[in-house]
């Protein structure tokens, strides 16, 4: 006679640990439900702490101080930065607010502080244009005095600035490029002309012809007398230029000069303006 065999009852004999199983569930659950809740209440917490701050009396600005200003006026930093004048200190963004001011081309550095309770810095550095390159077709770039173009010409500042003919678009100095033999040539003089008791006097310079075969001519003073300097060798050249004009000044006859060539600091040679139609009009010294 066969025996009967039973099946186990997995399942009941299984209920305390699915039920343990559950238990943990439900309070791992329940944990990061509690974890949630806190996160939501810190978050609001903070964002109703934030708005108090940002929008209470207590840091409004009561003082915002401008520097760094020759271009501008303190008013017109102030709307370049996006800042009205009661501005509420811990709602400016310092590092948005620089950007700003940097997006401006007139202004090469900037630096936006705040002081607790109530007051705002301010500081910028504004950019010196050095020279204006004109390309022709009134297209031209201001650059400043580290040689860098930094603005478009907008047809302002013209008659101040000495004007550069000749470049053109390949010599405009690239971030990571060397620049252009003719470019480097025009940076030596403007760096001569600016030392002090130079001859050519970077305040007295009109304008400068680069040309890439001949190199530089300088035009200078109201009449436009020209010194022609070419390529390379501008220290001897200044030097030279500088031991010229006082005999020039002395020499009535050579006050008249036009044309200074120092292609060759061996050979000067002047050109004067002619009042007889016989003479040639040039001197070697």
């Amino acid at each position: 006679m066969k025996r009967k065999t039973t099946r186990n009852n997995r399942f009941k004999k299984n209920t305390p640990a699915r039920r343990a199983l559950f238990r943990a569930r439900v309070a791992f659950a329940a944990k990061g439900l509690l974890g949630a809740l806190a996160l939501a209440a810190a978050s609001g917490a903070f964002i109703f702490a934030y708005d108090y701050f940002t929008q209470t009396q207590y840091f409004q600005a009561r003082q915002i101080v401008v520097t760094g200003m020759q271009r501008f006026s303190r008013q017109q930093v102030m709307e370049i930065a996006g800042i009205g004048p009661k501005a509420n200190i811990l709602s400016v963004n310092l590092a948005t607010t620089r950007k700003r001011l940097l997006a401006d081309p007139w202004i090469a550095e900037a630096t936006v502080s705040r002081e607790i309770p109530s007051n705002l810095h301010i500081d910028i550095r504004e950019e010196v244009p050095l020279a204006l390159l004109d390309m022709g077709s009134d297209e031209g770039f201001l650059i400043n005095l580290a040689g860098e173009v930094f603005k478009r010409w907008d047809g302002s500042n013209d008659d101040v600035l000495p004007r550069v003919h000749g470049l053109d678009h390949g010599d405009l100095p690239v971030s990571g490029m060397p620049a252009s033999e003719t470019f480097r040539a025009l940076m030596t003089l403007f760096r001569l002309a600016a030392e002090k008791d130079s001859p050519l006097h970077l305040s007295g310079i009109r304008r400068i012809r680069m040309d890439h075969e001949i190199g530089a001519t300088v035009y200078r003073g109201e009449d436009n007398r020209a010194v022609k300097l070419g390529f390379g060798h501008y220290p001897e050249k200044c030097k030279a230029l500088g031991k010229l004009m006082p005999r020039l000044n002395r020499d009535s006859r050579l006050t008249r000069y036009t044309v200074i060539d120092l292609f060759d600091v061996d050979r000067i040679v002047i050109t004067l303006a002619s009042v007889d139609p016989s003479s040639s009009g040039r001197e070697e010294v």
